[in-house]
């Protein structure tokens, strides 16, 4: 028997396709190539397409095939979006590093319910690899908080 798709998860896919056609739209405004090098277009037109893509399959598989639990409530999705909106609003005043940190803290060992030491090491190795990747190798100017991170 099929089950009906989760409204969490239906509202959480609607939300990051609307997001990512927004980026789709807004990036069109923007130059997307001059001679041989992307411009300030380029990878937002690319990441809404790919949010966009990601987004209508998880639609069409949860009206295919349903929700894995049934009726599932609604917290989970919320506390991704509280999550994802709290880490955006702390990159100025708390600094890349530490806002990256905690969302990734939150949904391993909050979301996903991993074990808490192994969310700290997974959480900390990829913030200083986004921060080595970003930072370093690219010379991206990151918010930095009161920590200097």
């Amino acid at each position: 028997m099929q089950s009906r798709p989760a409204l969490g998860e239906l509202l959480l896919a609607l939300i990051f396709a609307i997001l990512g056609i927004v980026w789709v739209v807004t990036s069109l405004g923007m130059p997307l190539w001059e001679g041989f090098a992307p411009q300030s277009g380029f990878m937002p037109l690319w990441y809404g397409v790919i949010l966009t893509g990601l987004a209508g399959a998880i639609l069409v598989n949860l009206f295919m095939y349903g929700s894995e639990n049934g009726e599932e409530p609604i917290g989970k999705p919320l506390i991704v979006l509280a999550a994802l909106a709290a880490g955006i609003a702390g990159i100025e005043p708390a600094g890349f590093g530490p806002s990256i940190f905690l969302l990734l803290l939150v949904l391993f060992a909050v979301v996903e319910r991993l074990p808490i030491v192994h969310s700290l090491f997974v959480a900390a190795g990829t913030t200083t690899v986004l921060i080595l990747i970003f930072k370093t190798w690219l010379g991206v100017r990151l918010p930095t908080g009161p920590l200097g991170i």
